[in-house]
């Protein structure tokens, strides 16, 4: 499963105690990893992580919102232009959970009769008798691009491995937080990337 695009952890939807106990975890695991670092005599940087922080690093651009555009509203079209770029599997999808992770949708998921977690039984839902995956249709979309939901339990994710065992695309991370990185960006680089991207759709990966 992959997360689609456009949707994201909202962390205003954790309160402060929740946000808390995250950071005493991560403390706990980093001191474990710097033990075993020192018993293996393997170096590394000490790093304070309140002497800089992102609003005084140098290299890091605060107007980042400056380079997206952002729609006044959504159109069932422009639902279905964004899923044609992250196309991936249609009769089933899987929707973020109110505390993280994602999880496949099912027509029976509430119906006591046909879901055994609703008895109160651990099963995956791969493995039920009685799953019924829900379909993604374009008004899922619509939601996820808008994100109205504080807890992000709107947010979806497509399976991008078919059914044939066939993928539609690949993946590019272009997300560069550096000053000028517009500049030098390889989605910004005029237009050198189109023949590459062409030369991929004609080979029909």
């Amino acid at each position: 499963m992959l997360r689609i695009a456009g949707g994201g952890m909202n962390i205003e939807a954790y309160d402060a105690e929740a946000l808390r106990s995250i950071v005493r975890l991560l403390e706990y695991e980093n001191r474990i990893l710097k033990d075993k670092l020192k018993k293996e005599n393997i170096p590394y940087d000490e790093i304070n992580p309140f002497e800089e922080t992102i609003e005084n690093a140098e290299e890091y651009d605060l107007d980042q919102g400056a380079r997206i555009v952002h729609p006044t509203f959504i159109t069932e079209k422009m639902a279905i232009r964004f899923f044609s770029m992250f196309w991936g599997r249609e009769d089933v999808y899987a929707r973020r959970g109110k505390n993280g992770g994602y999880f496949p949708q099912c027509d029976n998921r509430w119906d006591v009769k046909l879901c055994p977690k609703q008895r109160g039984e651990k099963i995956f839902c791969d493995e039920c008798e009685n799953k019924k995956w829900t379909k993604l249709d374009v008004k899922k979309i619509v939601g996820h691009l808008l994100g109205y939901k504080e807890d992000g339990s709107d947010v979806i994710g497509i399976y991008p491995l078919l059914s044939d065992g066939t993928c539609r695309f690949i993946v590019f991370d272009f997300d560069n937080h550096e000053k000028g990185a517009e500049a030098t960006d390889f989605a910004n680089v005029d237009s050198e990337w189109q023949s590459d991207c062409t030369a991929i759709a004609g080979t029909g990966a």
